[in-house]
């Protein structure tokens, strides 16, 4: 048996995943390559299955080279394909559940969903840039505008079959209260996985209060900033480990908002004492000052991909267990990940699970479960699995679930400054004789990437308890197989094979939509009008917009840092 798992183990590691085939394209993503990132990640993507998958990240990359319309074009399809995942019957997510989910069709998440339209609404701002009339303008513009509603319908959605912040924090029984099913019951673990969730996007909500704002939709524009910071005050702020003065900015622009559209003069100076701080309130006082305003968006950096953990499942008789155990492959820091990451998520590190160990194992068993997970199945539980002989198949060699995770990860926390030049319009030259205004450090408004490690720990009981039925089942149909063969020599060989395919064959879906930024930063500078030059760095990188004309208009710079 250990010569078999060694040949396995480096099977397994010949096996490329999902992140292996476009680790190229990303690498030149990482570059600032983007036209060949996209065709090397389009090369790879090119199966059927990998559709979705494939419109998403030409889309973003689309929108990296400044190629707007066509970014559009793709993400309208990935829409179109996306919503009729979502609406797929019941019966379609249970064939799934039972199949290799790596060969299945990409079915995209909630979270991309979102992001779609947010990609949309930025593509339709950076067009109606490019106008060359006022009515192409408008359009454009309204057209962002219809992204921003999606946004809103979408995040109403996630929203509404989701616990909110206020509900976990009281316990709010009607909405935290489970119901599980027997097997469900067995693979909980003691994550509580509602505190994870992606209930809402702050981020999202506050890009919508910019767009009704650049359309001059006050009212509108206010409660998207109003909703923003009720967010990140309750509790996303704080859930994605972000800086507390996001929520105030989002009061800042709403309180903004209510100045511009009228008619709020008891609330006004209440929300402006409680919600602003005295340096908020002194930017407040400089946007009376000053008629236009240039906004910096930075889509900083890449998501985090997805690795695969493997996990041994193996029988335990005398305590009618089942019991998973983690197989480590790859270089130290990420073995010290997978496993640091199983003992997050799954290891039987509460009291009771310890206590169920020892009266289960030997005498060092309650210890064990600090690096394994058991399920106590019970004698009856156990004779019913005898009697369809999966106890066969879980005594004979141990079965392998494959379950994902993310490696740890460090987002950038570089100081950022925006340098802003004023332009005499009669020379179109820099003019040396007026100052520059600066513009420090920038807020981080968004983490998708941490967004997408706590969705992972959102679904991961979901997923190891669909591995497990999954490994369960295809050992299952290996062994009726086996035991339909009459020939003992035959029978034997066949054995064989049927679990070393089994165990080799285990994937995890490790798929997601890996352009995304890592986190989004942004700067909001109010200014005269006028015309300006504009020049922002950060971690040594310096990205420019030259000859900017403001009006009485926002700017909005969308700057895409790879790096």
């Amino acid at each position: 048996m250990p010569a078999l798992i060694f040949i396995i183990a480096l099977v397994i590691q010949g096996c490329s995943t999902y992140s292996q085939d476009i680790n190229k394209g990303l690498s030149l993503a990482q570059e600032g390559d983007w036209q060949a990132a996209e065709s090397t990640i389009s090369n790879a993507l090119e199966s059927p299955k990998d559709k979705l998958l494939n419109l998403l990240e030409g889309g973003a990359l689309a929108q990296y080279q400044g190629d707007f319309q066509r970014s559009n074009t793709l993400l309208e399809e990935a829409e179109r394909l996306s919503d009729a995942f979502f609406n797929q019957s019941f019966t379609d997510r249970s064939w799934a559940l039972l199949s290799n989910p790596r060969q299945g069709v990409y079915r995209g998440d909630s979270i991309e969903r979102v992001y779609i339209s947010y990609f949309k609404s930025l593509n339709y701002l950076a067009l109606a840039d490019k106008a060359t009339s006022q009515n192409e303008r408008t359009q454009q513009l309204d057209a962002a505008l219809v992204e921003s509603r999606r946004i809103d319908l979408k995040l109403n959605e996630i929203n509404q079959q989701t616990p909110s912040y206020s509900d976990i924090k009281s316990e709010n029984k009607s909405f935290l209260e489970k119901t599980f099913n027997f097997l469900s019951s067995l693979y909980t673990g003691y994550l509580d996985k509602d505190k994870y969730a992606y209930r809402d996007d702050a981020w999202a909500r506050y890009l919508t209060g910019l767009l009704y704002e650049q359309a001059a939709d006050f009212d509108n524009a206010r409660i998207s900033y109003q909703a923003a910071a009720e967010l990140y005050e309750t509790g996303y702020a704080s859930q994605y480990d972000l800086p507390s003065v996001t929520s105030e900015r989002a009061w800042l622009d709403t309180i903004r908002m209510m100045q511009k559209s009228g008619g709020w003069t008891t609330e006004l100076p209440q929300l402006i004492q409680n919600k602003l701080s005295k340096e908020s309130q002194e930017i407040l006082l400089n946007y009376a000052q000053h008629k236009s305003e240039i906004v910096l968006l930075e889509h900083q950096g890449f998501l985090p991909k997805k690795q695969e953990m493997s996990v041994l499942l193996y029988g335990d008789q005398t305590g009618y267990s089942l019991v998973l155990e983690p197989f480590y492959g790859g270089h130290t820091a990420q073995a010290n990940d997978a496993s640091n990451w199983f003992t997050m998520v799954y290891a039987d590190i509460h009291p009771l699970s310890m206590i169920a160990n020892y009266k289960a194992g030997k005498a060092n068993a309650a210890l064990q479960g600090f690096f394994t997970k058991r399920i106590i199945l019970g004698s009856k539980i156990w004779q019913e699995l005898t009697r369809l002989h999966f106890d066969e198949a879980l005594f004979t060699s141990p079965l392998r679930v494959t379950i994902p995770y993310y490696n740890r990860f460090t987002l950038d926390n570089s100081l950022t400054s925006l340098s802003i030049s004023s332009v005499a319009e009669d020379q179109n030259t820099s003019s040396s004789a007026r100052p520059n205004l600066l513009a420090n450090n920038s807020i981080r408004m968004s983490s998708l990437a941490d967004i997408a490690l706590q969705d992972q720990l959102h679904q991961s009981q979901r997923d190891i308890y669909e591995g497990l039925l999954r490994e369960m089942l295809r050992s299952w149909l290996a062994y009726q197989v086996k035991a339909s063969i009459k020939d003992d020599g035959t029978r034997e060989l066949i054995d064989l094979l049927g679990k070393v395919v089994v165990f080799v064959s285990s994937a995890a879906e490790t798929r997601n939509w890996l352009t995304l930024p890592a986190q989004v930063r942004l700067i909001r500078q109010p200014i005269d009008s006028g015309v300006y030059d504009l020049r922002y760095s950060v971690n040594q990188q310096h990205f420019s917009l030259n000859q900017v004309k403001l009006n009485n208009t926002i700017k909005v710079w969308n700057i895409r840092n790879p790096n």
